[in-house]
């Protein structure tokens, strides 16, 4: 979190809707849509919502440092619902469309967890065990309805491929069938064909019985028939529509051998010689790629060279970027430090020379920059408290001049060649009415630079256009349309107003969401550089304007049954569409502004239950409970928790509290804690002639208390400090059992008074950590993690400790190279005094842990490696790894699978330890460098290895290795098995 954001609350008569938006008319819209999906959802799920809270943040960068969810919120996320207190958190978008949808969409979800809440026969888990396509496609659907573009067009192309995943397909695997289009469409059919009224209870009997039987008690179906007969739908269904279409045109320059499975947002440079597009090329990440337009070969890896460490990510979903005229500069926007910046990168040679960054003061959110004709100016698309407007940006003077000022949405803004006039799209069509909070389909707009008239086309009415860009004749533009149900590029001729279809795709030509960019046009050769979705994959060609059609069509004339869903006329009456043109609008003095109020509250209890157990060595009970309360925006968070394993005196607990309010983020906590050992003896009581056995049940108590920080300086960089206290008492019960031949006869039972001084440790840290890392299946497989730390403690002990970790990762597709390099230690009079640090321990040298040593112990002396000689206080680790995917992902794995996710791992493990203050490798310390154990001196470790990892559905890997411990005689291999939240 970076910036303070001063919250108050708009009330209307369900929701409070925390904001800072200072714009009485765009928050009073967002109150009357909140009220109307209110409204939608009701009459589906008959459950009512009271002061259910919003938490709304201006722009997709203040979204992004919300303290409601941890975590860090990718780009392309746009909303996200909180499940203990059902909080709805997401951005004003670019277009007052998108933040209608993502509203509806998150609201289905507060609906879905109050249904979970309020019935005592669920829980959380419920939700927990649902598939998520049926969660995220009942979202979708009930905010989009049955028909859409998009949806359609994934399904079209899973009838033409042979790809209609059954239930069991969506359900098992999850990252090949998406869920939120493909759960869509499948609800789309099941109330299609059994009603609406279906959803809730079905639903309901999924979270508690699981789908399978929910289908067969309501439908008379198991999933396997269900699956069958959904697909013959969609077969039949789309079969109809694809009849007329052709194949793509021009040529296949990037797809999944060239590229990868999304590549997206194609730009031809002025001149036609280059193309920058976004690709997951090397899998693991997006990368923005520069290519040679006509061989296709990818020239450099622009992303890669522009991420820098105070650079938070690229906004790659709804944009693209910009060539300047002279095609030597590009620009894009950014992330960094919560704020949206143009990046503006200088190209020498096909390669990033210097970069530019620009912030513009008073602007909250930067999409589309479009480099003028003249290179002067960048036009792009702003928001600003809620309105989305078009701006110049004047590149000498830094003047910002803002063209459009209302409050449709005004986007996708593109020059003419001459510079005179701008195309864009907005809702200012007749089907929208802004005082209702209406908001029709995005039309094709020109700005008449000089008099800043804005001329309207009405064009295809009841369908989207998208994307117009200029001819470079500006005789006529480009834009993409959903006129005849699919998304096809048309033409429309500025002087005689005629229109033409020049393709007829069978699927469509899109990015991954409605605005973002899907072509573009050479402003000097006039080729076409196109993005079509096909094989469940984003491909890029490119055509000269000769390869397209032209098939004249009525520009008035639109029919979108193409984009309905099964069972498309067949519906059964449809609630769900006819409530989406439900516009009920409510008088102003419903709704309220008031101050912020926390709401501080308990957020959640757990409990591991609790027992008490009486035998004769006494009463015993286990249990605990813990419990965290929070304010609306997490800005505070207290968390306790308390647990008894024992006697009275194992009670425990601790008392937490966090603050988040700031960019520092801080806290503290106090705890106590018993930690319990016994030992035990056996004896005679010659004075009574009894046997006996005597335990001696150690108590230690720990009473801690601790303050932390944090400081970000970029979501890949941060400071951390603390400090803790603690005080360590003691308690010793001797119990005695006694036994007359073998019969137990009593006991006595009494504290022991000679116990171990109290003693306290006070401790302090301070770390500077790094980490831009990007995970592959089990381990990191590119960038860098690091962490200096430096610690010192007192009182009771004089230690100074030092931490140096640097992990940096290599990705040559498909394998990866790994190399750590670790040293801690501890320094000061009192550095041997607390526990060794044990080099064979499993993270750190791999294969001599205690079973390797058991079958070195018939070693011979001279070559005998003592295990106290890879124990102390200070060590030094280096680590490598060739690192392969084995099982996953296609394309990334050597075998496609859908459930078992596992890594081939190849290690070589090396390190030392010592306890001397001095460097190692001087003559006056305790180590010496040789490859046979020396038992006078501490000796470097190696081992060679293989393991397998594999992630166990993501709650942790699990790694069996084996491994050569070259230092243990008589030991060819030693096996070992760790447990991990992934490799180093």
């Amino acid at each position: 979190m970076y910036d303070h954001f001063d919250f108050e609350v708009f009330n209307t008569p369900h929701f409070e809707i925390h904001n800072y938006l200072k714009n009485d008319t765009v928050l009073l819209n967002l109150g009357q849509l909140s009220e109307r999906w209110y409204l939608r959802h009701f009459a589906m799920f008959a459950d009512s919502l009271e002061n259910s809270p919003i938490i709304l943040y201006n722009n997709t960068g203040d979204f992004k440092q919300t303290t409601v969810i941890s975590g860090i919120i990718g780009v392309g996320t746009g909303g996200v619902t909180e499940g203990l207190r059902s909080r709805v958190v997401i951005p004003v978008m670019v277009s007052n469309k998108e933040t209608d949808h993502v509203l509806g969409h998150e609201m289905v979800h507060v609906f879905q967890f109050n249904l979970v809440r309020e019935n005592d026969s669920l829980s959380f888990s419920s939700l927990a065990n649902t598939p998520l396509w049926m969660i995220e496609g009942m979202a979708e659907f009930l905010s989009i309805g049955s028909s859409d573009n998009r949806t359609a067009m994934w399904m079209r192309d899973a009838v033409i491929t042979d790809d209609i995943p059954t239930i069991k397909d969506m359900t098992r695997k999850m990252g090949e069938y998406f869920p939120y289009r493909y759960g869509h469409a499948f609800w789309a059919y099941i109330t299609g064909v059994w009603g609406d009224n279906i959803m809730q209870p079905l639903f309901y009997n999924s979270l508690r019985y699981g789908f399978d039987y929910a289908f067969k008690s309501m439908l008379g179906l198991d999933s396997d028939s269900l699956s069958v007969l959904w697909a013959n739908s969609t077969k039949d269904h789309y079969r109809q529509y694809l009849t007329d279409t052709i194949a793509p045109v021009g040529n296949n320059m990037f797809n999944t051998e060239s590229g990868g499975e999304i590549n997206l947002s194609p730009v031809l440079s002025p001149d036609g010689k280059y193309i920058t597009f976004l690709s997951n090329k090397d899998v693991i990440n997006v990368d923005l790629l520069l290519a040679d337009a006509h061989t296709g070969k990818v020239i450099s890896k622009l992303t890669s060279s522009l991420r820098k460490s105070h650079i938070d990510d690229f906004n790659y979903i709804e944009e693209a970027g910009s060539w300047s005229p002279d095609g030597t500069k590009y620009i894009m926007t950014t992330f960094t430090k919560g704020t949206n910046k143009f990046l503006i990168v200088n190209l020498e040679k096909n390669k990033v020379k210097s970069t530019k960054e620009i912030e513009i003061e008073g602007i909250d959110g930067l999409i589309n920059p479009e480099w003028s004709p003249d290179g002067k100016t960048i036009l792009f698309n702003g928001l600003v408290k809620g309105k989305s407007d078009l701006y110049l940006y004047h590149l000498e003077s830094g003047k910002v001049e803002q063209l459009t000022d209302d409050l449709y949405s005004d986007l996708q803004p593109s020059w003419s060649m001459d510079g005179s006039e701008i195309a864009f799209i907005s809702e200012r069509g007749q089907d929208s009415d802004l005082e209702k909070q209406v908001f029709g389909n995005y039309r094709l707009c020109v700005l008449k630079l000089e008099t800043k008239q804005v001329l309207v086309y009405d064009l295809f009415p009841g369908a989207n256009i998208f994307s117009p860009q200029y001819s470079p004749t500006d005789s006529s533009l480009y834009f993409l349309s959903n006129a005849d149900g699919f998304r096809n590029l048309y033409r429309y001729h500025l002087h005689s107003g005629e229109v033409f279809k020049l393709t007829k795709f069978a699927t469509g030509i899109s990015g991954i969401t409605d605005l973002a960019p899907a072509y573009s046009v050479s402003s000097q050769t006039g080729e076409v550089a196109y993005t079509l979705y096909r094989n469940d994959n984003y491909e890029i060609f490119k055509a000269g304007p000769d390869d397209f059609l032209q098939i004249p069509v009525n520009p008035y004339m639109v029919n979108l049954d193409a984009e309905s869903l099964p069972p498309g006329k067949k519906r059964l009456v449809n609630i769900v569409d006819h409530n989406l043109n439900y516009e009920k609008s409510w008088p102003e003095d419903s709704f309220k502004i008031q101050d912020y109020d926390p709401k501080f509250e308990l957020e959640y209890i757990g409990s591991n239950g609790f027992g008490v157990a009486q035998s004769t060595y006494g009463t015993f009970a286990s249990g605990g409970v813990s419990m965290l309360f929070s304010d609306m925006l997490k800005h505070h968070q207290i968390y306790t928790m308390l647990n008894i394993n024992g006697e009275v005196y194992d009670f425990g607990g601790q008392l937490a509290y966090i603050n988040s309010k700031k960019r520092i983020t801080w806290g503290g906590s106090f705890s106590h804690f018993p930690y319990r050992g016994m030992t035990y003896s056996l004896g005679v009581d010659t004075a009574n002639d009894l046997q006996y056995t005597n335990y001696d049940l150690i108590r230690i108590f720990e009473e801690n208390l601790s303050f932390f920080s944090q400081y970000p300086l970029s979501t890949k960089l941060r400071f951390e400090g603390g400090m803790s206290y603690s005080r360590y008492s003691y308690r010793i019960d001797s119990i005695t059992y006694y036994y007359d031949n073998g019969y137990y006869v009593g006991q006595t039972k009494a504290k022991v008074k000679d116990v171990p001084d109290p003693f306290n440790v006070g401790s302090a840290y301070i770390a500077f950590v790094g980490d831009n890392s990007s995970f592959g299946i089990t381990s990191p497989m590119m960038g860098y993690r690091y962490r200096f730390q430096v610690g010192q403690m007192f009182d009771e002990y004089d230690i100074t400790s030092l931490s140096l970790d640097i992990r940096k990762y290599f990705f040559l597709k498909p394998f990866s190279l790994a190399f750590r390099t670790m040293h801690y230690g501890r320094y000061g009079k009192d550095a041997n005094n607390l526990y060794a640090l044990f080099l064979g321990n499993e993270y750190l040298v791999r294969g001599y842990n205690f079973n390797a040593f058991n079958k070195s112990k018939e070693s011979s002396p001279q070559s005998y490696l003592d295990i106290n000689n890879i124990a102390g206080s200070k060590i030094i680790v280096f680590n490598s790894e060739l690192r392969f995917p084995f099982t996953g992902i296609e394309r990334f794995s050597l075998f496609k699978s859908g459930y078992l996710f596992s890594d081939i791992v190849l290690f070589f493990d090396a390190g030392v330890s010592w306890t001397k203050d001095r460097f190692p490798w001087l003559e006056s310390s305790d180590v010496r460098f040789h490859w046979n154990p020396n038992p006078n001196y501490y000796t470097p470790i190696y081992s060679l290895g293989a393991s397998l990892r594999i992630n166990l559905f993501g709650y942790a890997i699990l790694e069996p290795y084996i491994a050569m411990p070259f230092q243990l005689d008589n030991v060819d291999y030693s096996t070992g098995f760790i447990i991990s939240g992934g490799g180093w």
